[in-house]
């Protein structure tokens, strides 16, 4: 059964909805050992700036989280020009992806009201990170009225693929409540094969996009004949986009960072680069995008 959580913060959710942000990774790591999947995050906001007077001390939102871990500089162009939000980006650059995101609607808001008593330490620990809520106060807060904002999505490849592939993964688990737009066959990897020889060796390495890397890694090993040639194709890495429009995009682009190293007989195929030159590659075009 999922618990309840409050934090607190200077706003209302966006629409569309940034990621639940922390001030550091450490506040981050204690939020996610607390958490379970599924989790939801009342936030309330504070009693100072830059909060303003008609949110301070009341429900403002509410978040189903996940564990997968992300960075608010992966959202840069989803803000607007508002000071807190810019501030958000600098002073809260760690974040969890949430399932969905609520909008409180109701008046009867005030945390305090609803909450009762908390301890000093609940107080000082929620301007960080989250806070454990008993059943009964969670379930008052879970009464409260609510509709739902839009996700914002990652400004950068890296970002939107990460999320793709956790959100195919949460869909089953969270089936009939989940916002999310995607599902197992949507997700799309840029992947790199390293033909290997019996000692290990890397001698090329082929790189492609596939919704199944590992199903292509089989068709390419089928004509070596491994017990008598000793080379075998083996999966080197893979990352997840959101879509088939970016993984070409992402393979055309190593492919052209590599251009001379292509063998004649197969474009898809370089020799010289290594594994850590392509990944080092990739991940500079992600974050690029």
């Amino acid at each position: 059964m999922s618990k309840v959580f409050f934090t607190y913060v200077w706003g209302k959710p966006g629409n569309p909805c940034w990621p639940l942000t922390f001030g550091t990774k450490a506040a981050r790591t204690l939020a996610k050992k607390a958490l379970s999947e599924g989790d939801y995050v009342f936030t309330v906001g504070t009693r100072g700036e830059p909060t303003l007077p008609e949110c301070k001390g009341r429900v403002l939102g509410l978040y189903q989280v996940t564990s997968l871990e992300v960075n608010t500089q992966d959202y840069i162009e989803q803000i607007n020009s508002e000071d807190v939000s810019e501030r958000a980006v600098t002073e809260f650059p760690y974040a969890l992806h949430p399932i969905a995101v609520w909008e409180i609607a109701d008046e009867n808001n005030v945390f305090s009201k609803l909450a009762g008593p908390l301890t000093g330490a609940h107080h000082m620990q929620a301007r960080s990170t989250v806070v454990d809520l008993e059943a009964e106060i969670g379930n008052k807060l879970l009464a409260l009225d609510r509709h739902p904002v839009i996700l914002a999505e990652p400004a950068t490849m890296l970002g939107r693929g990460l999320v793709a592939l956790k959100n195919s993964k949460l869909a089953p688990k969270h089936e009939g409540e989940f916002t999310g737009r995607f599902s197992d066959h949507d997700i799309w990897y840029v992947y790199a094969l390293a033909l290997r020889d019996r000692q290990g060796r890397d001698l090329a390495f082929k790189i492609g996009y596939a919704s199944d890397p590992m199903a292509r890694r089989d068709a390419y090993c089928a004509p070596l004949a491994a017990e008598v040639t000793g080379l075998r194709w083996e999966l080197a890495m893979k990352q997840p986009t959101s879509n088939e429009d970016e993984a070409r995009r992402v393979e055309q682009a190593l492919l052209a960072h590599f251009t001379r190293h292509k063998l004649a007989s197969n474009g898809e195929i370089v020799k010289g680069p290594s594994q850590s030159d392509i990944m080092s590659t990739m991940a500079v075009i992600l974050r690029k995008n």
